[in-house]
């Protein structure tokens, strides 16, 4: 899958030239590699463990192997090179970049790194692209690693998310994380990366200071990663029913933080990465699931590799399999299982487990069902966040941590304002290759369209107030620019009770609904006592109203949106033609006239819906219905590990020659990307490190 007229090389060549993206497309350039080449070859396979331990034939081996090439992956995989190993990493997804590629691109960090000190001393950024003026005050940057890690510890600190669950991360972990955190911004700079002013403190990087910044490119003429210009095409910006095969979602204006012609995405932050792993030497096997862990015992002795095994993904209507953006550095096996072993060290970076409903409900029974799905489901395939390194490690005998976390954050379940999709996170459009797993764009109608329809369960029963589930009270998104010490709110230092104050709890705990969403459907009957989809039901005067496209590529018949002449009829076509329907909507005709009743009497008695919202009857056909995601966005919880990421077992002893990083781990239950980049530099820095086998 390539864009324009490039076609990526499949045999890569050294090149040193400077390279923009045609170039490094099609030259397939392998710079700077580490000590040691990888093998696929009579000698791999000849070697063997060590006496004594199982023995195993191996199809590749390099110093450092990484299972999963998105955030954590790629960043220790560069680290580790830049120390002078071999590296070769794995991923199930025909591309790079996992969720990093379609986040926004928002990353707070701190503890005086360089973006904040730049923006201190009113500087603009190396390649003179920052033009805006510093967006917050002086005094507000200035940081340092104990005030970062403070915010982390201290009960006395304001959370952003209305609890303190940071309060609870293991206390190692948080410290080795800010010690890393200017090295880590300082890291991604080197490797192409462009940040924003900073830009408020949302992030997870606590609140007494400002610490979030954006990734970002220009637009230009070229894609053209060295020079930081993106083509407005690769931006997704050219066409609003169409997306790059660059970036699967349309890249955002930056302008108000960068200067004019600045887009960002997670794009900005995840191709610079990949174009500087391949471009030193980082070597790739895609379309490959990391199923087991080697180690020399069961349970026991120095973890030697890894398995994998063959999962192409293809387009769903030619069957083609999916090629990557770029594919100098890839190497092209389609064996059903290789063994790859690791001279040095495995680092786990396959994401968390919010994509497997069996390992999810382990601990939260309630998303049990795979009607719910994680962030970025049709871009990552169904085996993302599988919790494939969590499974792969209690089978070695690694520990857990933090599982419960997960349930500390208001908005790690919620209710979705994009209805009509599979996806309700990946805004990709026709162009992209993943789009026909979706089918459809998803049709937007942000906070003030709950107004608009009545939300039911899958037996049609209405379950919460709908206009309560998307509006955050007060102007501000997010508490920060008001509620740290000093500035307008009542704080009392190194007092535990600042994080239960009403204001913050009011802000965050917006999505009234969910929990009702996630309960058990009154009215499904024995045996089939389980959740299931939701769907907002109006009919054809609400999209008079509002001018509702409902039209591909936003809708489409996929079974996420369904149109009929009577609510009768539209029960039916659901419960036909939705994949997790699994009982009739019995009761919708009825909640239906209910709520056309109340509409009449200018009250609803069930759930106090506010007198100043709209309240419209649902009378006039054609009748339409669309579906309504509760979405797990991140996973806290997973593999214990100490402050050099090494994972540890149930007797807290480190695992030799085991690392792990990003949401495959847990007892650190930070948000956002800069979880997992710092601990990819930190594990990459640590794993060269290890004795060669």
């Amino acid at each position: 899958m390539t864009t324009k007229d490039d076609r990526p090389s499949k045999d890569p060549t050294p090149n040193k030239k400077a390279l923009n993206r045609r170039d490094f497309v099609k030259t397939g350039v392998v710079a700077g590699l580490g000590s040691g080449v990888l093998l696929d070859s009579a000698e791999a396979q000849a070697q063997v463990p060590a006496s004594g331990t199982q023995q195993t034939v191996w199809h590749y081996e390099a110093d450092v192997v990484i299972a999963g090439g998105g955030c954590a992956g790629l960043t220790a995989a560069i680290r580790a090179v830049d120390l002078g190993a071999s590296v070769l990493v794995v991923d199930q997804n025909f591309d790079l970049g996992g969720r990093m590629l379609h986040s926004a691109g928002r990353m707070s960090l701190g503890g005086g790194d360089p973006v904040q000190q730049r923006d201190m001393s009113g500087e603009s950024d190396r390649e003179g692209f920052v033009t805006v003026a510093p967006i917050e005050e002086p005094e507000e940057l200035d940081d340092d690693v104990e005030l970062l890690f403070t915010d982390l510890t201290d009960w006395s600190v304001v959370d952003p998310k209305g609890q303190a669950p940071y309060r609870y991360n293991e206390r190692e972990l948080a410290r080795a994380w800010a010690e890393n955190c200017p090295a880590t911004r300082q890291f991604l700079i080197d490797n192409y990366v462009r940040f924003s002013r900073v830009a408020g403190t949302h992030g997870g990087g606590g609140l007494s200071r400002a610490r979030l910044a954006t990734c970002f490119l220009m637009l230009g003429d070229v894609t053209d990663i060295k020079a930081g210009t993106i083509t407005a095409e690769d931006a997704g910006v050219a066409d609003r029913e169409r997306s790059s095969a660059f970036a699967p979602l349309r890249m955002n204006n930056a302008s108000r933080s960068v200067g004019p012609n600045a887009v960002a995405n997670g794009a900005a932050l995840s191709r610079c990465l990949e174009f500087s792993a391949r471009e030193k030497g980082v070597q790739f096997i895609l379309h490959r699931r990391f199923d087991e862990i080697v180690r020399e015992q069961p349970v026991a002795g120095r973890v030697l590799g890894i398995k994998a095994h063959y999962s192409p993904r293809q387009h769903p209507e030619s069957g083609e399999v999916l090629q990557s953006l770029w594919q100098n550095g890839n190497i092209d096996e389609r064996r059903d299982t290789v063994n790859i072993r690791a001279r040095k060290a495995v680092i786990l970076a396959s994401g968390g487990h919010a994509g497997n409903p069996e390992v999810r409900s382990m601990f939260y029974p309630a998303m049990r069902e795979p009607a719910f799905p994680t962030s970025g489901r049709a871009l990552l395939g169904s085996g993302g966040q599988d919790g494939s390194a969590l499974i792969a490690g209690l089978r070695i005998g690694a520990n857990l941590a933090g599982m419960q976390q997960n349930l500390s954050y208001f908005t790690t379940f919620h209710i979705s304002t994009r209805l009509g999709t599979r996806d309700a996170y990946t805004g990709m459009m026709p162009g992209h290759p993943t789009f026909g797993f979706r089918g459809s764009a998803g049709f937007s109608v942000g906070s003030s369209g709950f107004e608009e329809f009545i939300a039911v369960n899958q037996v049609g029963k209405r379950f919460f107030n709908e206009v309560r589930l998307p509006a955050r009270p007060g102007p501000s998104a997010y508490p920060g620019d008001r509620g740290a010490p000093g500035r307008g709110l009542d704080h009392t230092p190194l007092d535990w009770r600042n994080c239960r104050k009403e204001w913050v709890r009011e802000m965050y705990n917006y999505d009234h609904g969910v929990h009702a969403a996630l309960a058990l459907n009154e009215g499904s009957e024995a045996p089939d006592y389980y959740s299931g989809p939701l769907w907002a039901v109006f009919d054809q005067d609400a999209v008079d109203r509002n001018g509702w496209e409902l039209r591909y590529p936003y809708v489409s018949d996929n079974g996420y949106f369904f149109q009929a002449d009577t609510i009768e009829d539209l029960a039916e076509q659901i419960h036909a033609g939705h994949e997790f329907q699994r009982v009739p909507l019995k009761y919708l005709a009825d909640t239906v006239g209910t709520w056309n009743g109340y509409v009449e009497s200018g009250a609803d008695p069930e759930f106090e819906r506010e007198m100043d919202a709209p309240m419209n009857r649902i009378a006039t056909g054609p009748f339409y219905a669309l579906s309504i995601m509760v979405i797990w966005h991140d996973s806290y919880g997973g593999l214990r590990v100490n402050g050099r990421q090494q994972v540890v077992d149930m007797q807290g002893q480190v695992i030799s020659g085991l690392y792990a990083g990003g949401e495959a781990v847990g007892g650190f239950n930070k948000h956002g990307l800069g979880k997992g980049h710092v601990h990819g530099y930190i594990a990459g820095t640590h794993a060269v490190e290890e004795p060669s086998l």
